[in-house]
């Protein structure tokens, strides 16, 4: 049984326990949102897709079918993460598109490495 390492964090006055091989991409922790170890889960598949495919718009059902959730979950997910400017939609013959805007929580790492260029 392979050894999952969990450890602790405190963000914005919220302790949550999470997965250290779970959560990849620091964008699927949102200020607005009770950030359950699920909805970071399903938020942190949703973000790796995304950034598999950075400057292509997808659609809802396209990011429900490749990673295997239904289109509801991800959909809820997307206007989440919508409302925080992490995902921009775009409407085009009543579809929504949906791409990466590159903006959200981000690890002090990232961070260091942008602003040191």
């Amino acid at each position: 049984m392979p050894c999952v390492i969990l450890y602790t964090t405190v963000i914005f006055g919220v302790e949550i326990s999470l997965s250290k091989e779970k959560i990849d991409r620091s964008e699927a922790i949102l200020r607005k949102k009770r950030n359950t170890k699920k909805g970071l889960q399903m938020r942190n598949k949703i973000l790796i897709y995304l950034y598999e495919l950075p400057n292509e718009r997808v659609s809802t059902i396209q990011i429900a079918e490749s990673i295997g959730l239904s289109y509801h979950i991800v959909n809820y997910h997307l206007k989440s993460m919508f409302d925080e400017e992490v995902v921009v939609k775009s409407l085009i013959a009543r579809k929504s598109f949906w791409k990466i805007t590159g903006y959200g929580q981000q690890t002090i790492k990232k961070w260091l490495e942008n602003n040191n260029q």
